[in-house]
């Protein structure tokens, strides 16, 4: 049995008593009060679980009592109190006229102690619902509000972290002897877990590197950074791609399988739950030649200056697996006009005019469309960046780079 905290309102205490006593005996809480002016800050302070009319029959007590169930029913505070009436006979006009005001429900004298209990113990039940009720509400209402606060902290994480991530994809590529690039990038969503850059290891020898991370989103992106930065050139902080010397001119140049070694221990999956492939190469911008490595990456294309395309292959797992076998670091030879390009799998997953991933036998056929189309920008991938903004939504993220060898000296 539900006990409760019962307020009766009545203009003479003594035709109560019955009743307080028949409460009591029921373990409930019983209150009395006059119905007077300031009676709606009274109920205020009491907060009482049923509020209860008690008519005597006395002149203009009926008004008295509509007058203070309006407000009752007004005020947020006390709107939701039930609240009972009790006739001191079973006048059906006195209690239509309660009606309009939402009386919650009502019982004539003489009555039966059972069923004024009854009526009690019902609207008990109502007012512990309405109160779990309302506290959901509130809860749920304070939960909206955080969430509506996390995202928009999220939004604002989610626009820093793009912009930093767009701060390490290359802006410009003009400092490379005889090399002439165009790059696309394009994340899946506000950020992926593409990254790629091209730099000058000394002055004959040029290094480029495209990573596709595992997945996308923030977990991905998070970690391209980190490649991003543990990528560097800079010797003292321990450069993975160049490392000092005792003799002139006191540096090396760490060959491609060395570096992907490296960072198949540095990064392990273990550690990070991420894997991630990777294209990365080292040419001697001056000669053409250079030496590559192709950790499960997709595969790069190098179309000929007479328009053959070759596939550069190479063994390698993805970078993190500890089961490797060992990476195989193959050899390039450029002639003046080859084409190198390079690319993440989201490429692949661009939908042709038929709506199908254009997957890698389409790469190729749009490859040679495109050999032939003899554009003026000299860019066999120019067109890709059109196709991929065109999408609603990509697949995975997609990056695309080209290098053109021009030979100018």
């Amino acid at each position: 049995m539900t006990f409760g905290k019962i307020l009766i309102l009545s203009r003479e205490k003594n035709s109560c008593c019955d009743i307080k006593i028949m409460l009591r005996k029921y373990g409930h809480e019983v209150l009395e009060e006059n119905p007077r002016e300031n009676i709606l800050n009274e109920v205020f302070h009491i907060i009482p679980h049923i509020i209860l009319f008690v008519f005597t029959g006395k002149e203009g007590e009926e008004e008295d009592f509509l007058n203070i169930g309006r407000s009752f029913k007004d005020d947020e505070r006390t709107k939701e109190i039930p609240i009972i009436t009790i006739f001191h006979d079973s006048r059906d006009e006195e209690k239509l006229e309660h009606i309009p005001i939402e009386m919650d429900d009502y019982i004539s004298k003489p009555f039966k102690e059972k069923d004024f209990i009854l009526k009690i113990n019902n609207q008990l039940k109502i007012a512990v619902l309405q109160k779990n009720y309302q506290q959901t509400k509130m809860a749920l209402e304070e939960s909206l509000t955080t969430i509506q606060k996390q995202k928009i902290e999220l939004e604002h994480n989610l626009t820093m972290a793009s912009k930093i991530q767009e701060a390490l994809i290359p802006k410009t590529l003009g400092n490379i002897p005889n090399c002439s690039f165009y790059w696309y990038f394009q994340p899946s969503g506000r950020v992926g877990g593409d990254i790629f850059d091209v730099f000058m290891l000394d002055e004959d020898h040029m290094g480029l590197y495209v990573i596709d991370v595992m997945g996308h989103g923030i977990a991905s992106s998070m970690l391209a950074v980190a490649l991003s930065e543990f990528l560097i050139l800079d010797i003292d902080r321990g450069s993975p791609l160049k490392r000092k010397t005792r003799k002139p001119p006191y540096y090396e140049i760490v060959s491609p399988v060395e570096v992907v070694d490296y960072l198949n221990k540095r990064f392990p999956f273990t550690k990070y739950h991420h894997y991630f492939t990777i294209f990365y190469m080292v040419l001697n911008v001056k000669t053409g030649v250079g030496k590559y490595v192709r950790g499960a990456h997709p595969t790069p294309l190098l179309v000929k200056s007479n328009n053959d395309i070759v596939e550069l292959q190479g063994y390698g797992t993805p970078v993190g697996f500890e089961f490797t076998e060992g990476y195989e670091e193959k050899s390039i030879y450029l002639d003046p006009g080859d084409h190198l390009i390079v690319y993440t799998d989201g490429l692949l997953e661009l939908p042709d005019e038929d709506g199908n991933s254009i997957e890698y036998e389409g790469l190729i056929e749009y490859i040679k469309r495109e050999i032939n189309c003899n554009h003026p920008n000299h860019y066999l991938t120019y067109n890709i960046n059109q196709l991929a903004q065109s999408q609603e939504k990509l697949k995975d993220d997609l990056s695309v780079l080209e290098m053109k060898w021009v030979k100018f000296i």
